[in-house]
């Protein structure tokens, strides 16, 4: 567009925003589907060895789930921006950045299907330990966690939703 503000004369901020909604989406993704594997193997096998595994598999299973939801929240919130009048070069950065900071801390679910396959395994010999190995399967989200609340007070700082 004519008059567009653009950073090195080709990205503008919409750019820019889609870039950082891609990473968001397309890292927590991947990284959620690639936790969701290990885990649901797991899941898959102790619930064939005994179908009373069935509940508790499938909840800590789910659990490298919410990454992606990460993703896609922060994901849609650059795009209302772009759609809510459009981003400048400065929005559009922050934007990157807050797309970087949910994808990359969304690697994660890959370590949190890993502890969750484990605790699959070992709720599935002691069902007692069944509310007590959940902690394990949270700890690893706490760093998404903190990637998601960063980019979202980065998008609320400089106003891009």
């Amino acid at each position: 567009m004519a008059g567009e503000e653009v950073l090195f004369g080709l990205l503008s901020g919409n750019v820019l925003g889609i870039i950082g909604s891609a990473i968001a989406i397309i890292v927590a993704g991947v990284s959620s589907a690639k936790g969701l594997e290990i885990a649901g193997n797991a899941a898959a096998g102790a619930t064939g060895e005994n179908e009373e595994n069935f509940s508790s598999s499938l909840i800590l299973q789910a659990m490298p789930q919410t990454q992606v939801i990460y993703g896609f929240i922060v994901g849609i919130l650059i795009i209302l921006g772009i759609m809510n009048g459009g981003l400048t070069v400065e929005k559009g950065m922050i934007s990157l950045f807050a797309g970087m900071a949910v994808g990359l801390t969304g690697i994660s679910a890959i370590n949190q299907g890993k502890v969750a396959a484990s605790s699959i395994g070992a709720a599935a010999k002691n069902a007692a330990i069944k509310g007590k190995v959940l902690i394990f399967v949270v700890m690893p989200e706490i760093a998404a966690l903190f990637g998601f609340v960063i980019a979202i007070m980065a998008l609320i700082s400089v106003g891009v939703f």
